[in-house]
């Protein structure tokens, strides 16, 4: 309420002024210099802006995201890894026999990009890694952390064509 009062004001008392130039250009050689008015124009202006700016961002259900999950929404649209780069570094970490379970992988990217902050079913996600034989516990913890973290159904289904793993090393098909 308090800005469109000014707003008003600022109107007004700008109008008041363009017309006692215009009048007093007309007769007589008495001009107001434009920093007169020019200057708490600009400066009201960047004020405004700077208002809005802080409401659009305090409005946004994106603010109270954490960083890494408000990323994920604005690069939607674009896969930002290369499944290439990805698979290179999986292999360099965890070896040549490293491979991703794609439906657990696209089951936790898919839960990511839906809700804007998770909460890990950690019950779950052991009593998965507890059923695994020994050889898919690390995979299955693999393929969970790369759902969740980089949220990318696209790369699990990429990564699963390059490096799938068997799911009968499941025991419970998640």
């Amino acid at each position: 309420m308090e800005i469109i009062k000014i707003f008003y004001i600022w109107t007004i008392l700008t109008f008041v002024v363009l017309q006692s130039v215009i009048v007093g250009s007309q007769e007589s050689s008495f001009e107001l210099p434009v920093q007169l008015f020019g200057f708490p124009f600009i400066i009201m202006a960047v004020r405004i802006t700077n208002f809005i700016k802080k409401l659009s961002y305090a409005v946004s259900p994106a603010t109270y995201r954490s960083r890494n999950r408000r990323e994920l929404t604005l690069a939607s649209d674009s896969e930002p890894y290369d499944s290439q780069e990805v698979e290179k570094y999986i292999v360099g970490e965890f070896g040549a026999r490293a491979c991703v379970f794609e439906r657990v992988c696209a089951h936790y990217a898919t839960r990511a990009r839906s809700q804007p902050r998770p909460q890990m079913n950690w019950s779950d996600v052991f009593r998965q890694y507890k059923r695994s034989p020994e050889q898919a516990k690390e995979l299955y913890l693999l393929s969970v952390f790369l759902g969740d973290i980089v949220g990318s159904p696209q790369l699990c289904h990429q990564l699963a064509k390059r490096r799938a793993c068997d799911d009968t090393l499941l025991a419970d098909n998640h």
